[in-house]
């Protein structure tokens, strides 16, 4: 980009490139920057004649980025999240900031740990915005980009760019029917005989259910329901002979709930560790800070 281009540029117009970004749809970006869906559009004319490009491609359902948007995404994040930097003060008023945190958890962290972290948001900063949704295939490359602040989850890991603090670790057990058969007789091998809920997320090779019975000969696991979350699971298990492997926490849910019995795991299996993953762009931002400090103490509780 050259000189006199950089000259063209101001933040209205990137905030208005990371709308049209997030939201692929000229009247919607509109909306998110409180103008005109004509004012978006002489933005974007603008946007194009800056960057010399396109930018974006009018589709049916609204526009997509061409490949050098894609290009700007990660450097227009960083840009943007830096001018936030300055706009924060060192010490802001929690009380009055109107700003928002976008995050990608699972269902049963979702259940389990977020009704005291969202109660605790709601009496220390009124104003914020909680963004959430589960973590997804495009969750790593939201994080990178800008769009999504925070992943809470296990099974995570984090790539350059990106740190993490583990808050806890969730022991693996079997749950079960209370009226099951194998209530007085679970062991290693009859665990095996009966049919099984699995978590379709996770691999063959990455389960470790799958894995331990693989490492048998005498074993062959029989995967009879398989769910794209692990929430879903306890409410499939009452009055049926499926057995699940599942945290602690959401198994404890399932015994409230349906009166689900619980029992150790027959075999070993690791503890699973939740992790948060964050950009490093945000490491020393205040409002990344104070929340960071607010995950660590509820998921100590």
């Amino acid at each position: 980009m050259n000189e006199i281009n950089i000259a063209k540029l101001d933040l209205n117009l990137l905030k208005s490139l990371n709308a049209l970004v997030n939201e692929r749809h000229v009247g919607r970006a509109a909306d998110v920057m409180n103008v005109s869906q004509s004012a978006m559009s002489h933005s974007l004319a603008r946007l194009r004649r800056v960057f010399n490009d396109k930018l974006f491609i009018r589709t049916s359902k609204g526009i997509e980025p061409t490949q050098r948007t894609l290009q700007l995404i990660g450097p227009l994040n960083t840009v943007l999240a830096g001018i936030d930097k300055l706009l924060i003060p060192k010490a802001f008023d929690l009380q009055k900031a109107e700003v928002k945190l976008t995050i990608q958890t699972h269902d049963f962290i979702l259940s389990t740990f977020f009704p005291e972290l969202i109660n605790r948001v709601r009496k220390s900063a009124p104003n914020m915005t909680l963004d959430i949704g589960y973590i997804n295939s495009t969750s790593y490359r939201d994080l990178d980009q800008g769009t999504v602040d925070f992943l809470i989850g296990s099974g995570l890991k984090a790539t350059p760019k990106l740190l993490q603090r583990k808050l806890t670790e969730e022991p693996i057990v079997c749950v079960m029917d209370s009226n099951h058969p194998l209530v007085d007789s679970l062991d290693e091998t009859t665990v095996f005989d009966y049919p099984h809920i699995k978590f379709k997320l996770l691999s063959e090779r990455d389960d470790p259910v799958s894995a331990y019975a693989a490492s048998k000969d005498d074993l062959c696991r029989k995967v009879r329901l398989n769910t794209e979350s692990l929430g879903i699971q306890i409410h499939q298990i009452a009055g049926t002979d499926l057995i699940a492997f599942l945290p602690l926490s959401i198994a404890k849910q399932g015994a409230l709930q349906y009166g689900l019995h619980i029992e150790a795991s027959p075999f070993d299996l690791v503890d699973v560790p939740v992790l948060a993953i964050w950009h490093e762009r945000q490491q020393n931002n205040p409002l990344h800070q104070w929340f960071r400090e607010q995950l660590v103490e509820v998921f100590e509780q």
